[in-house]
C-alpha cells in the first residue's frame, strides 16, 4: 500500500511534538489512529522512524532524514494547492515588494518567480531598500510588502515571522581559529569586529554590539558600511572579523568561513511586513503564497557543520 499524505501529516506532527498525546490533540484525532498511522507507514519504509519509550519519543536517525524530506513534499503539495487555485481565480493587479540584499540567498528570487508564473497578471514592482527604510514607506503607503531584518514595528505595520536563525561569527579562511567547530568570543579579543553602520539597521548593531559588550569588545566603526555582503568582503580581505546571521553560510561568496560561538543565544529574525489595513487582496494572497513556500516552512535556524 502507498504512503499517503495523512501518513505523512501525522508523522511529522510526531517529529515535532515528540509526544503522542500532544501530537494527537495537535491533530484533533485520538491515540490510537496516531500510533496505527506510525505503525503502517514504518512497515511500508521497512525502517523505524521513531523510538519510543516509557519516558519519550524520539526521531531515529533515519526518522531526521525522512521528516526533513517529508515536510518539504507537503509544502510542495500546499503550494501547489495555492497555485492551482489562484491561477483559476485569475488574480490581477500591481503589487510592490521591497527586501534587505540578503534576502537573496533565503530563497525570495524562486520564490518571486513561483509566484510570477501562478500569477501571470500581477504586475510585481521590486525594490531593494533597507530595513528601516521599508518600513518607512510602509506605513505611507508607498510599499505593499517588505521582507526585513526583524525590529521593534510600529503599531500599524503587521509581521509575519519567517525565520530565526543564530548568529555566527564571520572569518578570513586563514585565520587562526577558523578550523574550530566552536570558538568563545574571548577568544577574539583583539580582533576588528566589522559591522555596518548604525543607521542602516540600529536594532542589529545593537544586538551585535551588547552581545559583544557582555565580553569586553567592541565594533570597529570607522567603516561606513551598508549591508552584510560588503562586511563579508572585508573579512575576507582579512580586514576584521564579523558577527552574521548563519544562513550568510549559504551563499558561496568571499574567502571566509563561519563558526558557532560557544553558549550565546543571540538570535536573528527575519520577517514579511505589510500594513495592517492593507485593503489589497492582491496583498494577502502574495502573503499567504509566501507562508505556504520554503520561505514560510523554514525552520528555526540552528547550526550543523556543514553550513561553515
Amino acid at each position: 500500500m502507498a504512503i499517503t499524505f495523512r501518513q505523512l501529516e501525522h508523522f511529522l506532527a510526531l517529529s515535532e511534538e515528540l509526544h503522542f498525546g500532544n501530537a494527537a490533540r495537535k491533530l484533533n484525532i485520538s491515540q490510537p489512529p496516531l500510533s496505527a498511522s506510525l505503525k503502517q507507514l514504518e512497515e511500508h519504509l521497512g525502517f523505524a522512524l521513531m523510538i519510543r519509550t516509557n519516558r519519550s519519543v524520539r526521531l531515529t536517525e533515519a526518522g531526521v532524514v525522512f521528516a526533513r524530506h517529508a515536510a518539504r513534499l507537503l509544502s510542495q503539495l500546499t503550494q501547489a494547492e495555492v497555485i492551482a487555485a489562484q491561477t483559476a481565480k485569475g488574480s490581477t493587479g500591481r503589487l510592490s515588494v521591497a527586501f534587505a540584499p540578503s534576502m537573496l540567498f533565503r530563497n525570495l528570487p524562486s520564490t518571486l518567480r513561483r509566484f510570477q508564473e501562478a500569477y501571470p497578471r500581477v504586475e510585481l514592482m521590486l525594490h531593494e531598500m533597507n530595513t528601516a527604510d521599508q518600513i518607512d514607506w510602509l506605513t505611507r503607503h508607498e510599499l505593499d510588502v517588505g521582507f526585513i531584518h526583524g525590529i521593534p514595528l510600529p503599531e500599524t505595520v503587521e509581521e509575519h515571522l519567517l525565520e530565526t536563525e543564530r548568529l555566527v561569527c564571520c572569518l578570513p579562511r586563514g585565520h587562526r581559529l577558523a578550523g574550530r567547530s566552536q570558538i568563545s568570543l574571548d577568544q577574539l579579543a583583539g580582533e576588528r569586529f566589522l559591522v555596518f553602520a548604525r543607521e542602516y539597521a540600529e536594532a542589529n548593531y545593537d544586538r551585535i554590539a551588547a552581545l559583544l559588550a557582555q565580553h569586553g569588545l567592541e565594533l570597529y566603526s570607522p567603516y561606513k558600511l551598508r549591508n552584510w555582503f560588503t562586511v563579508v568582503a572585508l573579512v575576507s580581505q582579512e580586514l576584521g572579523v564579523a558577527i552574521v546571521p548563519a544562513s550568510l553560510a549559504r551563499m558561496a561568496f568571499g574567502d571566509v568561513t563561519y563558526v558557532e560561538i560557544q553558549r550565546q543565544e543571540a538570535e536573528h529574525r527575519i520577517s514579511m511586513i505589510c500594513h495592517r489595513e492593507s485593503g489589497n487582496e492582491v496583498v494577502r494572497e502574495f502573503i499567504r503564497f509566501v507562508k505556504a513556500s520554503d520561505m514560510g516552512h523554514a525552520s528555526p535556524a540552528g547550526w550543523d557543520g556543514n553550513e561553515g
